[in-house]
């Protein structure tokens, strides 16, 4: 059998409609809601592989985090586990919203530690569209100022620094997947200047997953 076949007869196997429990990786043992549109990875445990040492080594163990781009609460989850802190998630769209809140309950022990938070987080508060500032959340909500934030919200990862002004003052580390040079040199023009230590990681070249070739992720650890 060709390794197409055998990773389309993989793929039939581990998207039957359900719940599935990741069996390595950062977020073996937990379950998450089988999504059809997600990648195999996701339920393997190697999705996004390259960040794993980084994550693992930022998330000290009470460290509260922020995961901005949630999309299925995997990384809130993760981070949850890690840290064994409090952890803010954000999204915005109602479906991302929903699979976050059934992906919690199907892992309870971890789920009273991490908020959901429905708001898109842009560079300015603007009410018509449920846009808001990082900062401005974080004052509203009272939120304790997180040691590490994740951000991928598909390109506006520079819009979500801009409006992060204040909290990035306390110097948390940050792990950015940034969609394209451009957002890319926006955000490390952001992070530079307060002292950040830039580090980029591109995609690994085996068992690759199907992302955009430019997507590559900034590991900012802040000045000590």
């Amino acid at each position: 059998m060709s390794s197409a076949a055998l990773r389309q007869r993989a793929r039939h196997v581990l998207m039957r409609p359900g719940s599935r429990r990741v069996p390595w990786g950062l977020a073996a043992g937990l379950r998450f809601e089988v999504d059809p549109k997600a990648p195999v990875h996701i339920y393997l445990g190697t999705a996004e592989v390259e960040i794993a040492s980084h994550l693992r080594r930022l998330a000290k163990p009470g460290a509260p985090c922020f995961d901005i781009g949630s999309h299925n609460a995997y990384y809130a989850l993760v981070l949850a586990r890690l840290s064994g802190a409090a952890v803010a998630t954000f999204d915005f769209d109602p479906e991302a919203l929903s699979r976050i809140e059934r992906n919690l309950a199907l892992n309870p022990e971890l789920a009273e530690q991490v908020t959901v938070h429905s708001v898109y987080l842009s560079y300015e508060t603007n009410v018509a569209v449920n846009a808001d500032t990082l900062d401005a959340v974080v004052a509203r909500e009272h939120l304790a100022p997180p040691a590490l934030v994740k951000i991928d919200v598909e390109g506006g990862e520079a819009n979500v620094l801009r409006g992060a002004a204040q909290l990035l003052q306390s110097r948390p580390h940050l792990v950015i997947e940034t969609h394209g040079p451009d957002v890319e040199r926006e955000c490390a023009d952001i992070l530079t200047p307060l002292g950040y230590r830039l580090t980029v990681v591109t995609q690994r070249r085996r068992f690759r997953e199907h992302r955009p070739a430019d997507n590559r992720w900034l590991i900012a650890e802040a000045p000590t």
